[in-house]
Protein backbone atom coordinates (compact mmCIF):
# COMPACT_ATOMS: atom_id res chain seq x y z
CA UNK A 1 0.00 0.00 0.00
CA UNK A 2 1.98 3.37 -1.07
CA UNK A 3 3.15 5.74 1.70
CA UNK A 4 1.17 8.78 1.04
CA UNK A 5 2.96 12.65 1.47
CA UNK A 6 1.83 13.36 4.97
CA UNK A 7 3.08 10.02 6.72
CA UNK A 8 5.98 10.41 4.80
CA UNK A 9 6.85 13.89 6.33
CA UNK A 10 5.59 12.77 9.81
CA UNK A 11 7.94 10.10 9.46
CA UNK A 12 10.95 12.50 8.54
CA UNK A 13 10.14 14.67 11.99
CA UNK A 14 10.10 11.38 13.50
CA UNK A 15 13.66 10.41 12.08
CA UNK A 16 14.88 14.00 13.42
CA UNK A 17 13.70 14.34 16.49
CA UNK A 18 15.16 10.76 17.33
CA UNK A 19 18.28 11.55 15.75
CA UNK A 20 19.52 14.87 17.54
CA UNK A 21 18.88 12.80 20.95
CA UNK A 22 22.02 11.06 19.52
CA UNK A 23 23.54 13.22 17.51
CA UNK A 24 23.57 16.46 19.17
CA UNK A 25 25.76 15.55 22.33
CA UNK A 26 27.87 13.51 19.94
CA UNK A 27 28.98 16.63 18.04
CA UNK A 28 28.68 18.79 21.34
CA UNK A 29 31.23 16.41 22.88
CA UNK A 30 33.33 16.41 19.90
CA UNK A 31 33.57 20.04 20.07
CA UNK A 32 34.05 20.53 23.50
CA UNK A 33 37.07 17.13 23.64
CA UNK A 34 38.23 19.31 20.95
CA UNK A 35 38.50 22.54 22.74
CA UNK A 36 40.40 20.87 25.80
CA UNK A 37 42.82 19.00 23.68
CA UNK A 38 43.74 22.15 22.21
CA UNK A 39 43.89 23.79 25.84
CA UNK A 40 46.14 21.05 27.34
CA UNK A 41 48.67 21.38 24.28
CA UNK A 42 48.72 25.39 25.28
CA UNK A 43 49.08 24.29 28.96
CA UNK A 44 52.56 21.72 27.95
CA UNK A 45 53.56 25.05 26.09
CA UNK A 46 53.02 27.52 28.67
CA UNK A 47 54.81 25.36 31.14
CA UNK A 48 57.75 24.47 28.79
CA UNK A 49 58.59 27.93 28.02
CA UNK A 50 58.23 29.48 31.49
CA UNK A 51 60.83 26.92 32.72
CA UNK A 52 63.07 27.35 29.99
CA UNK A 53 62.38 31.25 30.20
CA UNK A 54 63.80 30.48 33.93
CA UNK A 55 66.14 28.65 33.18
CA UNK A 56 67.61 31.50 31.04
CA UNK A 57 67.73 33.76 34.29
CA UNK A 58 63.77 35.68 34.04
CA UNK A 59 63.02 36.92 37.10
CA UNK A 60 59.38 36.12 37.58
CA UNK A 61 58.83 37.68 40.57
CA UNK A 62 58.37 40.43 38.49
CA UNK A 63 55.26 41.59 37.70
CA UNK A 64 55.74 42.49 34.20
CA UNK A 65 57.39 39.09 33.68
CA UNK A 66 54.47 37.77 35.48
CA UNK A 67 52.22 39.87 33.06
CA UNK A 68 53.91 38.44 29.95
CA UNK A 69 52.68 34.48 31.27
CA UNK A 70 49.05 35.78 32.05
CA UNK A 71 48.35 38.13 28.79
CA UNK A 72 49.99 36.30 26.12
CA UNK A 73 51.33 32.72 26.56
CA UNK A 74 48.12 31.81 28.59
CA UNK A 75 46.02 33.91 26.97
CA UNK A 76 42.64 31.79 27.72
CA UNK A 77 43.32 30.12 29.99
CA UNK A 78 41.68 31.77 32.71
CA UNK A 79 45.24 32.59 34.62
CA UNK A 80 44.42 35.33 36.78
CA UNK A 81 47.45 38.22 37.70
CA UNK A 82 49.03 38.46 41.18
CA UNK A 83 48.77 42.23 41.42
CA UNK A 84 52.40 42.30 42.54
CA UNK A 85 53.08 39.24 45.07
CA UNK A 86 54.54 35.68 43.98
CA UNK A 87 52.29 33.83 46.48
CA UNK A 88 49.53 33.76 43.75
CA UNK A 89 45.39 34.72 45.06
CA UNK A 90 42.02 32.51 44.74
CA UNK A 91 40.89 33.80 41.57
CA UNK A 92 40.85 32.16 37.84
CA UNK A 93 41.07 28.65 36.76
CA UNK A 94 44.50 27.90 36.66
CA UNK A 95 47.86 28.20 38.74
CA UNK A 96 51.67 27.78 37.68
CA UNK A 97 53.70 26.53 40.27
CA UNK A 98 57.55 28.04 39.81
CA UNK A 99 60.37 26.68 41.25
CA UNK A 100 64.39 26.54 41.67
CA UNK A 101 66.26 23.71 43.39
CA UNK A 102 69.43 22.87 44.17
CA UNK A 103 71.39 19.68 45.19
CA UNK A 104 73.15 21.16 48.18
CA UNK A 105 76.77 19.54 48.68
CA UNK A 106 77.62 17.21 51.67
CA UNK A 107 80.35 19.67 52.63
CA UNK A 108 78.12 22.46 52.94
CA UNK A 109 78.16 21.41 57.09
CA UNK A 110 74.17 22.60 57.08
CA UNK A 111 71.31 20.81 58.11
CA UNK A 112 70.02 19.96 54.32
CA UNK A 113 73.82 18.90 52.92
CA UNK A 114 73.18 16.14 50.51
CA UNK A 115 69.94 17.03 50.14
CA UNK A 116 68.05 18.52 47.39
CA UNK A 117 66.24 21.46 48.10
CA UNK A 118 63.78 24.01 46.80
CA UNK A 119 65.16 27.16 46.77
CA UNK A 120 62.81 29.76 45.14
CA UNK A 121 59.25 29.49 44.62
CA UNK A 122 56.73 31.44 42.64
CA UNK A 123 52.78 30.65 42.65
CA UNK A 124 51.32 33.00 39.53
CA UNK A 125 47.42 32.51 40.26
CA UNK A 126 44.64 30.23 41.93
CA UNK A 127 46.89 28.54 44.70
CA UNK A 128 43.77 27.02 45.66
CA UNK A 129 43.90 24.42 42.81
CA UNK A 130 47.31 22.87 43.01
CA UNK A 131 50.23 22.56 45.00
CA UNK A 132 53.68 21.06 44.08
CA UNK A 133 55.08 18.49 46.14
CA UNK A 134 58.31 18.99 45.77
CA UNK A 135 59.37 20.54 49.17
CA UNK A 136 57.17 22.47 51.47
CA UNK A 137 59.24 25.20 52.92
CA UNK A 138 57.96 26.96 56.02
CA UNK A 139 58.82 30.80 54.92
CA UNK A 140 58.91 31.97 51.15
CA UNK A 141 59.84 35.37 50.89
CA UNK A 142 56.13 37.01 49.35
CA UNK A 143 58.12 39.75 47.13
CA UNK A 144 60.65 37.50 45.57
CA UNK A 145 60.02 34.20 46.36
CA UNK A 146 63.45 33.74 47.81
CA UNK A 147 63.80 30.77 50.76
CA UNK A 148 66.12 32.01 53.12
CA UNK A 149 66.35 29.20 55.36
CA UNK A 150 66.59 26.22 52.77
CA UNK A 151 70.00 25.28 53.94
CA UNK A 152 68.26 24.37 57.27
CA UNK A 153 64.21 24.41 56.75
CA UNK A 154 63.98 20.59 56.17
CA UNK A 155 60.61 21.55 54.94
CA UNK A 156 63.00 22.57 51.90
CA UNK A 157 63.70 19.02 51.17
CA UNK A 158 62.93 17.77 47.25
CA UNK A 159 64.89 14.76 47.21
CA UNK A 160 61.78 13.15 45.63
CA UNK A 161 63.28 15.75 41.98
CA UNK A 162 65.46 13.10 41.55
CA UNK A 163 62.73 10.83 40.23
CA UNK A 164 62.50 13.65 37.34
CA UNK A 165 66.05 14.59 36.88
CA UNK A 166 69.59 13.82 37.88
CA UNK A 167 71.41 16.70 40.13
CA UNK A 168 74.98 16.63 40.37
CA UNK A 169 76.03 18.12 43.87
CA UNK A 170 75.55 22.01 43.79
CA UNK A 171 73.18 21.67 40.17
CA UNK A 172 70.51 23.32 39.77
CA UNK A 173 67.40 22.96 38.49
CA UNK A 174 64.22 24.64 37.04
CA UNK A 175 60.50 23.63 37.42
CA UNK A 176 56.84 24.68 36.05
CA UNK A 177 54.36 23.36 37.24
CA UNK A 178 50.80 23.83 35.59
CA UNK A 179 47.27 23.11 37.02
CA UNK A 180 44.43 24.17 34.85
CA UNK A 181 40.70 23.33 35.54
CA UNK A 182 38.17 23.54 32.09
CA UNK A 183 34.89 25.15 33.89
CA UNK A 184 33.83 26.30 30.98
CA UNK A 185 33.74 23.13 29.03
CA UNK A 186 32.06 21.09 31.43
CA UNK A 187 28.51 19.63 30.07
CA UNK A 188 26.47 18.47 33.01
CA UNK A 189 25.43 14.94 33.29
CA UNK A 190 27.91 13.87 30.31
CA UNK A 191 31.59 16.07 30.46
CA UNK A 192 32.67 17.09 33.99
CA UNK A 193 35.95 18.21 35.54
CA UNK A 194 38.17 18.95 32.45
CA UNK A 195 41.38 20.14 32.78
CA UNK A 196 44.99 19.62 32.19
CA UNK A 197 48.33 19.45 34.31
CA UNK A 198 52.31 19.62 32.83
CA UNK A 199 55.50 19.51 34.37
CA UNK A 200 58.64 20.79 32.91
CA UNK A 201 62.21 20.91 34.39
CA UNK A 202 65.09 21.61 33.11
Amino acid sequence: MPVNRRERGIAYIEFVLIASFFYVPIILGMITVGIAVLRNYQVNEVTRDVAHMMAHGVDFSQQANQNLIVNDLANGLSLQANNGNVTGSTAGNGVLVLSVFQNLSSSCGCTNGGHVVVTNRIVIGNNTLYSSPFGNPASIDSSTGQIAGYATDTGARADNLTNLISLPSGGLAYMTEGSFAFRDLGVAGYITNLGAFNRAVF
